[in-house]
């Protein structure tokens, strides 16, 4: 800091007189240590941000002083929905705010020594699409509800590894059950990122037959009443009774 005129530093006796120049820089020194504390007083600034289906906890704002400095804000802790600078000294900054799966966005923000600045609002705009729920619904549905979202599905598998169609899967799959997706849930999906999907296997239902009861009857007989059925005999053996 740099006094006008200088300051001079001289001790005196007592009985001395104090010349107008020592009383000038007593003065001079005290309007600018005032003024120096005035202009360096830090202001507490608040932002709000706002975005549909936002988490403030993700949230990352920051000021970024005129020569470069950044500050990072306090994030809220609820039920408070604002961010908070502690304090910002007197100067330009631009306040940005960001989050995963929105743009960011940016406002100018002058800090006064005079008085505090209002709350700063920004919004965040959606740049994609959230990963929605899809365990337990059947693939048919699943797909429906990420076409809605423009979400795109790059594979999708059963539990047997085999590759479904995603455009067609059939109707052999048209029932099957999500059983793991990724993303997880609440994940952004943006521009040209991709979910996938892990179905339960196609079920395969073989044909049964109920075995008829065989006993007591001759090998002609047993072997007409398995043909009734549309069963054939296969190797028989003949036993002597030990009786």
């Amino acid at each position: 800091m740099i006094l006008n005129p200088p300051f001079i530093k001289k001790n005196v006796q007592a009985g001395e007189p104090v010349t107008a120049q020592a009383w000038n820089d007593v003065v001079n020194s005290v309007g600018a240590v005032y003024e120096h504390i005035e202009n360096s007083e830090a202001s507490s600034v608040k932002v709000q941000v706002a975005a549909q289906g936002i988490d403030l906890g993700l949230v990352r704002v920051t000021a970024t002083r005129a020569d470069g400095i950044s500050i990072e804000a306090v994030r809220p802790v609820p039920p408070d929905s604002l961010h908070t600078f502690p304090g910002l000294s007197p100067g330009s900054y631009t306040i940005r705010a960001e989050a995963p799966g929105f743009e960011p966005a940016t406002v100018s923000l002058t800090v006064a020594a005079s008085a505090a600045p209002p709350t700063q609002n920004i919004t965040l705009t959606k740049k994609g699409s959230f990963m929605p729920l899809t365990f337990g619904k059947t693939l048919t549905d699943a797909l429906a509800q990420l076409v809605a979202l423009n979400i795109a599905v790059s594979q999708v598998i059963d539990v047997t590894g085999t590759n479904v169609p995603v455009a067609q899967p059939g109707p052999a799959f048209a029932g099957a059950v999500v059983l793991m997706q990724f993303p997880p849930v609440g994940v952004p999906v943006g521009p040209g990122e991709f979910a996938q999907l892990v179905i339960s296997a196609e079920l395969s239902v073989e044909a049964s037959v109920e075995m008829p009861s065989l006993l007591g009857l001759t090998m002609a007989e047993a072997t007409k009443a398995l043909q009734a059925v549309g069963l054939k005999a296969g190797k028989s053996t003949t036993k002597k009774s030990s009786a």
